[in-house]
Parts: C-alpha cells; sequence; structure tokens
C-alpha cells in the first residue's frame, strides 16, 4: 500500500482516500475513534491542552430607539414581502414591533413569560442590496420573537418575517395557535 504523509495528513494512492492522525489509527490500526485518540495521547500518557475561555464584554440588553413612524417597516412588509396589514397591525400594537429610529430597520421583540422584552431581531427595509439581519446585542434566545395563542398547536419558524408569512398564508383563527 502506498500512503503519503504530509504533516498531520496522509493519503492512500490506490484507494484514494486520506485523512487526518485519528483517521490513520482508526483505518491501519483498527481503532475505534476514542481508542484512536487515546493511543495517539500515549494510552492515557498524553495530555490534551485547550486555551483558556475568552470572556467577552457584553452589553446588557437594550431596545433600539423607537422611530417616529413605521412608514418604511409597512412598506417593506406589506409591499415587498406582501405581509396582510391586519398581521402586521396586531404585532405593532402589542409594541412587538417596529422602526428602529436610526437606521430604519425592522426590529421584532421578543419577550420573556412576564411580557418582558429580553431580544430583539434586527431586519433591514431595503429592498435592494445585501440583507441586514442580526440579534442586538445582549438579546436572550429564549426570549424571541413570539405569539402565543389559546390551542395546543405549536408552530416554530428560523425567522420573524417566516412566521409572518405563514399567517398571512393561514389567516384563519391564527391568532389562537402559538
Amino acid at each position: 500500500a502506498k500512503v503519503t504523509v504530509r504533516g498531520n495528513l496522509w493519503y492512500h494512492q490506490y484507494e484514494q482516500v486520506g485523512g487526518d492522525a485519528i483517521d490513520f489509527v482508526r483505518r491501519f490500526y483498527h481503532k475505534s475513534y476514542p481508542e484512536a485518540v487515546e493511543y495517539l495521547l500515549g494510552n492515557g500518557s498524553g495530555t490534551l491542552f485547550a486555551s483558556p475561555p475568552v470572556e467577552k464584554e457584553t452589553r446588557p440588553f437594550e431596545l433600539p430607539p423607537k422611530n417616529e413612524n413605521m412608514r418604511r417597516v409597512y412598506a417593506y412588509l406589506l409591499k415587498r414581502r406582501h405581509i396582510d396589514r391586519e398581521v402586521v397591525s396586531y404585532f405593532v400594537k402589542a409594541g412587538l414591533l417596529y422602526e428602529d429610529g436610526k437606521y430604519h430597520n425592522c426590529v421584532f421583540v421578543g419577550t420573556d413569560e412576564n411580557d418582558i422584552p429580553g431580544h430583539a431581531h434586527k431586519r433591514s427595509t431595503n429592498s435592494y442590496g445585501k440583507t441586514f439581519r442580526i440579534n442586538v446585542e445582549g438579546s436572550d434566545p429564549h426570549d424571541s420573537f413570539h405569539h402565543i395563542g389559546e390551542d395546543e398547536k405549536l408552530f416554530v419558524f428560523e425567522a420573524p418575517i417566516d412566521m409572518l408569512s405563514y399567517i398571512t398564508l393561514n389567516m384563519d383563527g391564527w391568532e389562537r395557535h402559538s
């Protein structure tokens, strides 16, 4: 068998397969993954060193300032994304959707079980160019944008726009669903 080794990688010329050191030990010494790692560490006498975790300084969560109107958010959601006006108005009145005062992004507000904002997702209202989507710094993912209904159905969406689109397509009794 012709095997080429370069650094920590190997390649079997005839079988056209390769990999790293762990793959090599698993294949040619017939070891399981844990056995290969232990073998490479010298049967327990080796030591793994991990970099100490770097503490990232995070600011406390704070909602972005609101714009005095919602023209860009309504234009984007109604005309570009074709979200029903009633659906948009529902979330605006609930305080869960507004327009960012500085950059005119859509701000989707997530709350905790006491309706206290703990999360905000910003989405660009631009119709052209690159889209902008980001969670506000300090947001708690447990408090993401949501609607709690009365029945036992639960729907999960990747993004707030996806939820609003689904509601628009399934308007009949949507307020009852979570």
